[in-house]
């Protein structure tokens, strides 16, 4: 047999085994180990059996894999995913979207969709939407009187909207093997993945307004909430979340920070989103952890009036700083000359003492204040941790001003304004800092890290087998033989295109996407400057394709995952049945992009010039 022979059978010989159910990077790490064992042979230098340049090649690739600027995004938005999944917010948002769409026909599956939609843009994973929304939405739906497959088919499309909408794990997986910006990717996604799930919900409401009987209308007393109430429970469900992606998306499509820096931010801003929700539920008697059933219920003392005053001060200070933003943007005031707060050090900390003495002295006798004091005993354990952490940070900022003046540290301090501050943003730090620690579920926290590290060396493993596997497989003249048997197909750019896309759809029925972005797609990439097709168009397509690789059978991987929480009367074959009409949506989103190509990439022309 030629190299090339051996390159495709090596192809071939992959396919199968991972069809049989083997380890996927594994297995593209010992297939690339031992073909290339083969082909970089050499008996000249054999001196000991691992005596061979593919050992240096897997190491090479390691290191490259570690070193990927680009993969380092990967674990920080999975950990936003987890955090997210695990701190109950995705209920929240689920039952206030249900009651909002209480109008519309197929409100349920509507509020799943735009669930689905919003949860996929803070995870950008699809086994923890499928399967979250499978445990939440799904029964909700079925006790509902919804069809089992219309049902089934609305969890398992709207939990693939992850593979698309920014920040898609895959587009980055995408990015690092074809070289493409991550921040055009996701430029180019928005649209695309708006369109999606908007045909989603079209279809979703045209099947119920034709046929009733799939999507019963929810009765009057269920939805039947006022207005205020309503209102109260989006702000404090779909808002907060809504900012954190708003803000880590926008922070990347404008530029003002790259990808892995927006997702470091991002990862903090889910742990304090997950923090405040666990502290209002602890606040509401909803939760009651070990540190507040230690509290006594007695009347506020001075700890509890310290830290609600101190926490008053500082929001206040929080406004100035806003408005000062916005001044600064909105009326063009100028910048300040100083980065600093109204009045000298130090004078943030005595208003706020200050204002706990007033609250502890005078609080019952005005009924403002005594409005303000916490008569409950969570509120009262929260205040005086509050006080105890913005104390305790008071005096570690001493310490540290002490050993700065008097022993002579300061002349390691670049800043000198860190000295002069360093006892407000130590008083007030502390006391946030206590707050955040006493609103962690350390137990939830534990399993988003495992998730986040398991999964994460999961993705950085498939690049180290196959960059292993594509290298030896391109040095026994694989991708020139595949290359050549295209161009002599003698294709237009739009046939190509469309035979490419064709090819990925057939491939999706076996494999899941992380071996076809990985495996097959490297094998079209140096094809595209042939045909003269932007490998950034050529990506959001393929991103699109890739969700019927989670909805066509066998693999359907979606319909797994929703079957592995599903009631047991439901059925495998029904969650086939049901993710059908969803992927004919998918078929129309491609012939609107092929037709349309300023769909994806209008906002990447816009913001960054790419033509």
């Amino acid at each position: 047999m030629t190299d090339p022979q051996i390159a495709l059978s090596m192809l071939g010989i992959f396919i199968f085994v991972i069809i049989l159910g083997f380890p996927i990077c594994f297995t593209l790490i010992a297939m690339g180990v031992g073909f290339g064992y083969y082909a970089y042979y050499d008996a000249e230098r054999m001196n000991s059996i691992f005596d061979n340049r593919i050992f240096d090649l897997l190491v090479n690739q390691t290191y490259s894999v570690m070193i990927n600027d680009v993969l380092v995004a990967v674990p920080l938005f999975l950990f936003i995913g987890y955090v997210v999944e695990r701190a109950n917010i995705v209920d929240r948002l689920f039952y206030s979207l249900n009651i909002a769409a209480r109008a519309v026909p197929g409100s349920l599956a509507v509020a799943a969709l735009l669930t689905c939609a919003i949860f996929a843009t803070a995870v950008g994973i699809v086994g923890a939407v499928v399967t979250l929304m499978g445990l939440l939405a799904f029964p909700v739906m079925l006790k509902a009187g919804y069809d089992e497959r219309f049902s089934a088919g609305v969890i398992c499309a709207g939990g693939c909207l992850g593979i698309l909408i920014p920040p898609s794990i895959m587009l980055i997986v995408y990015a690092a093997a074809s070289g493409v910006s991550v921040v055009k990717l996701y430029a180019g996604a928005m649209l695309p993945g708006a369109m999606l799930a908007g045909l989603y919900i079209f279809y979703v409401m045209g099947r119920a307004m034709i046929n009733p009987k799939l999507a019963p209308k929810p009765p009057k007393e269920q939805t039947d909430i006022p207005t205020r109430e309503l209102l109260y429970m989006l702000l404090t469900s779909f808002i907060p979340l809504a900012l954190l992606i708003m803000s880590v998306l926008g922070a990347i499509l404008f530029g003002l920070a790259t990808p892995t820096e927006a997702a470091a931010v991002g990862a903090l801003g889910s742990m304090v989103l997950a923090s405040g929700y666990r502290l209002a539920d602890v606040i509401g008697g909803n939760e009651v952890p070990e540190w507040v059933a230690r509290a006594k219920d007695t009347a506020p003392g001075w700890m509890e009036s310290i830290g609600l005053g101190s926490l008053l001060v500082f929001l206040l200070y929080l406004l100035y700083v806003i408005f000062q933003v916005l001044g600064i943007v909105f009326f063009d005031m100028p910048l300040p000359e100083e980065r600093q707060l109204p009045g000298g050090p130090g004078l943030a900390i005595l208003v706020a003492l200050s204002a706990g003495v007033g609250l502890h002295l005078v609080g019952d006798r005005l009924p403002l204040l005594a409005r303000l004091r916490p008569t409950r005993v969570p509120g009262r354990a929260l205040m005086k941790s509050a006080a105890m952490g913005g104390l305790g940070g008071l005096a570690v900022s001493l310490v540290l001003l002490f050993l700065a003046k008097v022993i002579g540290l300061e002349s390691y301090i670049e800043n000198e304004t860190l000295t002069i501050w360093a006892a407000d943003v130590g008083f007030f730090l502390g006391m946030l800092g206590f707050l955040a620690w006493r609103g962690v579920d350390w137990e939830k926290l534990k399993e988003a890290v495992y998730l986040t590290v398991r999964t994460s060396a999961m993705v950085c493993w498939l690049f180290v087998g196959s960059w292993t596997f594509a290298s030896v497989f391109s040095y026994l003249g694989g991708h020139s033989l595949i290359e050549e048997f295209v161009l002599g197909l003698d294709l237009s750019p739009v046939m190509f295109l469309i035979l490419a896309q064709i090819i990925i759809f057939f491939l999706g029925w076996p494999l899941e996407w992380s071996e076809i972005i990985i495996i097959f797609v490297p094998i079209f990439l140096p094809m595209l400057d042939i045909f003269g097709i932007d490998p950034l168009f050529f990506g959001i397509l393929v991103a699109l394709n890739l969700q019927t690789s989670f909805l066509t059978p066998p693999m359907a991987m979606a319909a797994y995952y929703l079957k592995g929480v599903a009631p047991p009367h439901v059925q495998l074959v029904t969650i086939f049945r049901g993710c059908m009409p969803f992927l004919s949506m998918v078929l129309i989103a491609m012939v609107l992009i092929y037709n349309f190509p300023g769909i994806v990439l209008w906002l990447p022309d816009y913001f960054y010039g790419i033509r």
